[in-house]
């Protein structure tokens, strides 16, 4: 038996301008790791989620996020 070959086809890409300043790109790591350490202590249970919320509040002020929360799943929330 043989298996039949499909032509692909795709879109061009599409030029996006992705500049980002050194500083930008350092708040968005900061915000993102501190809101993985924030989500392991919900996890772990040892803040609520309320205080996982506020927690948040203070990440988005220090560390203004490009991508933002949904960045990360909090589909566990």
């Amino acid at each position: 038996m043989t298996k039949k070959v499909k032509t692909v086809t795709h879109q061009p890409l599409i030029s996006v301008n992705t500049s980002m300043t050194q500083s930008q790109l350092l708040d968005e790591l900061h915000y993102q790791q501190a809101r993985q350490i924030t989500l392991k202590l919900l996890q772990e249970g040892l803040i609520s989620s309320h205080e996982f919320h506020q927690i948040d509040q203070l990440h988005q002020q220090s560390f203004p996020p490009l991508i933002g929360p949904e960045g990360v799943d909090t589909s566990k929330l």
